[in-house]
């Protein structure tokens, strides 16, 4: 099986998309930070392929990926401090750790918390954001081994997903990941902003 390979700017791209969401579908996506593999949140069949493509434990939480800051309300539980951290922060190159909201899919969830990001990609802001959808995500890689970042290899390394989305490049490099449930609020992975 071969992937179709769509461009961010394709107009053809949101009516293909959301019919593969809908279908338990699995897209590789661009991001600003490393490519994502996912699909619709709510799904099992597509949260069951991604795991297994991966090779990841059935207890961990995939990140959710947002169209919009706005939509962050929607899943998360947000008080002054996190509102305000997010408004500055978001779009951008971070996973922010939440109390979760009633709206949280579960896939997204651990402990009372939602792990969440809003990515600075017309992707996003621009296909996403029309759909008004979420996705979950994880980087592109067997657990365990880094990243992938260029096209070729992810279709030689995982050729079963179904769609593949191509776009302005990221940085390359994983999002930090902020914890904001804490006070102060702790990196988990990279570092703080200086201003937060």
């Amino acid at each position: 099986m071969t992937p179709r390979v769509f461009d961010t700017s394709d107009p053809a791209l949101r009516e293909f998309l959301d019919e593969l969401l809908e279908t338990g579908g699995v897209v590789v996506f661009p991001t600003d930070t490393v490519p994502g593999l996912g699909g619709d949140p709510w799904d099992r069949r597509a949260l069951a392929r991604v795991r297994r493509l991966k090779g990841r434990a059935e207890d961990q939480p995939f990140t959710l990926h947002l169209p919009s800051v706005e939509a962050v309300e929607r899943v998360a539980s947000l008080d002054e401090t996190s509102r305000g951290a997010l408004g500055r922060f978001l779009p951008g190159p971070y996973t922010f750790l939440l109390r979760e909201g009633d709206g949280a899919p579960p896939s997204a969830t651990r402990e009372g918390k939602v792990g969440l990001r809003v990515p600075r990609h017309a992707f996003f802001s621009q296909v996403m954001r029309d759909l008004n959808r979420p996705l979950f995500g994880t980087s592109v890689n067997r657990s365990g081994e880094p990243p992938l970042l260029g096209l070729e290899e992810i279709l030689e390394r995982f050729p079963e997903v179904d769609l593949v989305v191509t776009g302005e490049a990221g940085s390359g490099i994983t999002s930090a990941v902020i914890d904001l449930t804490r006070d102060p609020p702790r990196a988990v992975r990279g570092t703080l902003p200086e201003d937060l």
